[in-house]
């Protein structure tokens, strides 16, 4: 089944990544209140409506709660942002990405029920599109244009096994950096090679941009402490 996401407000960065995410397969949404927007873009997405998004009921009545995803982006509009966060919370919608202005709208954001906060720039809307498109990645930095580092929940062909023989090396050609667990939320540490994997599991993962979509599609959030890491550990 395709992915679904919704776009709200079509901004230079919210088009950014629907320019990453529109040769995938997967359904976009677009909602905009200028016509000259949907005019131009409808026929890159899978529906396009001219809407008013402050209004509540026009939210319920075009964003389906099980959608996979939400940006949002209503340009310097920072309290129509507030409020269709607040709105698509309510309406239940699991992921939601709002772009924030300031530090202090990041964190209203942040308050109200968004996922995710992006700030407006090249760099996040090329590590956005990976998480919306695979299951498992929680969050993505690339590292040049063939290394990257990520954050993977533990897919289902590795639980349950040990490290050694996952073939997460020899088959899926990616390293293991440290593992932590998601819903203690202990920091990251190392593991042997007779580790075994379990659910609750999230990898910190090196290697190529490819095999890492590969092994995070078998089936990506980022998060804070996420960047601390990095700047603690080496490769």
């Amino acid at each position: 089944m395709k992915k679904q996401f919704a776009i709200i407000g079509l901004s230079s960065f919210t088009r950014r990544i629907l320019e990453q995410i529109e040769s995938e397969e997967c359904e976009i949404l677009l909602i905009d209140k200028d016509p000259k927007t949907i005019e131009a873009y409808k026929d890159r997405v899978h529906r396009s409506y001219i809407a008013d998004v402050l209004n509540e009921a026009t939210i319920g009545q075009l964003i389906p709660p099980d959608i996979d995803a939400v940006i949002v982006d209503p340009g310097d509009r920072i309290e129509v942002s507030i409020l269709v966060t607040n709105y698509l919370k309510k309406l239940g919608v699991q992921k939601i990405f709002v772009r924030a202005e300031t530090e202090e709208h990041g964190e209203i954001l942040d308050l109200i029920g968004a996922n995710h906060v992006l700030y407006p720039n090249k760099e996040a809307a090329q590590r956005l599109a990976p998480i919306l498109m695979t299951s498992h990645l929680i969050s993505y930095m690339p590292l040049s244009n063939e290394m990257v580092l990520a954050e993977v929940r533990a897919p289902g062909t590795i639980i349950g096994k040990k490290l050694i023989e996952s073939g997460i090396r020899d088959r899926n050609h990616l390293n293991v950096v440290a593992i932590r667990g998601e819903k203690t939320g202990q920091e990251y540490s190392f593991i042997s090679p007779d580790y075994v994997f379990s659910e609750d599991d999230i990898l910190l993962l090196a290697g190529n941009q490819e095999d890492l979509k590969e092994f995070s599609d078998n089936p990506v959030e980022p998060r804070s402490g996420f960047y601390k890491i990095l700047k603690g550990m080496s490769l």
